[in-house]
């Protein structure tokens, strides 16, 4: 039951963070830093040259983030339905070998996606508020109305 509605709240994330981001076709701060000056506010000055840490951006548009999107629906997901606010856990990576991350709680891990995102130049900060608003959204949605219990049948039986 965790692992589907973890797959659920992902599959759903994504669904609504496209329709989002071509909703609002918002730009990343990579073109708002280049282009600063071509908007009305006389204060602003663009920077043609700048680049993020990443070097190069994603070639969507930038709001809702999605990692802060799907870090949110995951994170919700399992803080539902395993009720522990305190986990310990490490995460390794397959890029970047050798480097290990240790969190105390599935929010932490989550806020760390969320900046990460914001520190390499990728996102604004509102981008990734509204992405891990949007993330718990479709979270606590999931969780509340597909699988659950049917009536009488405790942990048995599941709609």
């Amino acid at each position: 039951r965790l692992f589907a509605l973890l797959n659920l709240s992902l599959a759903d994330g994504v669904i609504a963070f496209y329709d989002a981001k071509y909703t609002y076709n918002f730009w990343r701060p990579v073109t708002a830093i280049r282009a600063a000056d071509t908007n009305d506010n006389p204060e602003a000055a663009g920077d043609p040259n700048w680049l993020p840490e990443v070097g190069k951006t994603g070639p969507d548009p930038s709001y809702p983030g999605a990692h802060a999107v799907i870090s949110a629906a995951g994170a919700e997901v399992l803080k539902s339905f395993l009720k522990e606010r305190h986990v310990d856990f490490e995460v390794t990576s397959e890029v970047l070998p050798g480097v290990v991350r240790s969190f105390t709680s599935f929010s932490a891990a989550e806020d760390e996606a969320s900046l990460s995102r914001i520190f390499a130049g990728q996102h604004f900060r509102f981008d990734e508020v509204s992405g891990e608003q949007l993330g718990r959204d479709v979270a606590d949605f999931v969780v509340d109305h597909f699988l659950t219990p049917l009536h009488g049948q405790g942990d048995g039986g599941f709609r």
